[in-house]
């Protein structure tokens, strides 16, 4: 079996619907699927059901976006039973509101500063939560003649356009997800800085992302070794968004037996 944990669709900022990511995965013979969006649930009630009609089983997620001591931690959340909690709905919608309103503002921003022009049509086409990835894409859609570069300076922290998203710290992060009886696993480790990964993980993580694509020589076997070291389970995933700056589903992925361990923490059984 292959077992791909981390994947992005419309409903955050990938580039494809759900039944295209579903499709896509069936072509790259992935077995089971995880759908994480950032920070909203909205697509995996969707996925789950195409899924099954395409014979993949799918496993309901979230990526949820937090900070700890400046740094970015994302965490990739998986919920017992294969059972979205309600709250995570009102949760999703109130990001969703929050983030497309800053969004607004900062591609104005954008817009007055850099003298470029912005198409909101389509930066609002299909995404339900816009996050500066879109605000990329819809930068390079609107101005043929942008370089990728320029684009993305654009809408980086060091522009002069950019507004601070909303943070919710690591540790309240943490104990969202375990009030909702969810598991958190430690996103791409691979992207921390190394000299705090394991006081990240002290704050309470049941897995990490041991194997992902960015991952530099030895990275699998230090990870491993810390999910030994504080009793957690290793996860995979591929992150796949469907650009050139992401991988392919199926890239990153678990075996049955690592699979197993996390069945069990879900309390699922193998033909979830």
């Amino acid at each position: 079996m292959r077992i791909d944990l981390h994947n992005h669709s419309k409903y955050s900022d990938g580039l494809y619907s759900v039944k295209n990511l579903i499709e896509i995965a069936k072509k790259q013979k992935v077995d089971v699927l995880a759908l994480t969006d950032h920070d909203s649930v909205f697509g995996v009630d969707e996925a789950y059901e195409i899924g099954a009609q395409y014979g993949i089983k799918v496993l309901k997620g979230m990526e949820l976006s937090t900070f700890y001591k400046g740094n970015t931690v994302h965490i990739v959340a998986l919920f017992k039973h294969n059972i979205v909690p309600k709250e995570l709905y009102d949760f999703s919608q109130n990001i969703i509101d929050i983030r497309n309103n800053r969004c607004i503002k900062m591609m104005e921003n954008i817009r007055n500063i850099y003298n470029v022009k912005t198409d909101m049509d389509y930066l609002f086409k299909d995404a339900t939560i816009i996050t500066r990835a879109n605000m990329y894409q819809c930068l390079i859609h609107s101005n043929p003649n942008l370089t990728h570069e320029e684009a993305h300076q654009m809408v980086s922290d060091k522009s002069p356009a950019y507004i601070p998203s909303t943070k919710l710290d690591t540790v309240s992060g943490l104990k969202m997800l375990r009030e909702l009886d969810s598991i958190a696993i430690l996103a791409h480790p691979t992207l921390i800085k190394r000299d705090i990964v394991e006081e990240i993980i002290k704050l309470g993580f049941d897995g990490i992302e041991a194997r992902y694509p960015l991952n530099k020589e030895n990275d699998f076997e230090y990870f491993a070794d810390l999910a030994k070291k504080y009793n957690m389970f290793i996860s995979a995933g591929s992150d796949f968004h469907g650009d050139d700056r992401h991988a392919m589903i199926g890239t990153s992925v678990l075996n049955e037996a690592e699979f197993k361990i996390i069945l069990n923490k879900l309390e699922l059984g193998d033909d979830f």
